[in-house]
């Protein structure tokens, strides 16, 4: 099932990139931005095991979870609220995911404030979601409440 809501997920992703409205053009700010925080998550999982070597397994660099959530919010981004929810849904699937992320983007928001970036609140509007999905997901709630 997860496949298939990947795939959705990407059919949709692809159509709105092709899109010629300016709407939905996805912006490579929030690209950056994903970039940023998987590189943040990586290296803060680098150093703080000491750096260890991963296992040589067959897993991909970027999960199903990261896929998708990654999609969700550059389409949220471009101004499609309603992919707020997918955005909680992957959250509450993966919660070790969303923490990193979350961790990842904490870090990235105390950055920008000591540099005086202003923010849209749209980030923080998704950081706040992604912390209430996870805690919803590690107290045991019901994540098939977030639909999308």
């Amino acid at each position: 099932m997860a496949d298939t809501e990947l795939v959705t997920t990407a059919l949709e992703f692809l159509a709105r990139a092709s899109s010629t409205s300016e709407v939905l053009t996805l912006n490579l700010t929030n690209l950056l931005i994903l970039l940023v925080l998987k590189a943040l998550i990586f290296g803060f999982g680098l150093f703080s095991v000491g750096g260890t070597a991963r296992s040589a397994d067959d897993s991909p660099s970027f999960s199903e979870t990261d896929l998708q959530g990654g999609m969700c919010f550059m389409m949220h981004m471009a101004g499609d609220e309603s992919k707020l929810n997918c955005i909680k849904k992957t959250a509450c699937a993966e919660p070790t995911v969303a923490a990193q992320y979350a961790t990842a983007s904490k870090m990235m928001y105390k950055v920008f404030k000591l540099l005086n970036v202003d923010i849209d609140n749209k980030y923080i509007d998704v950081l706040t979601a992604v912390e209430e999905a996870k805690n919803e997901a590690l107290k045991g709630g019901n994540c098939a409440k977030y639909n999308w």
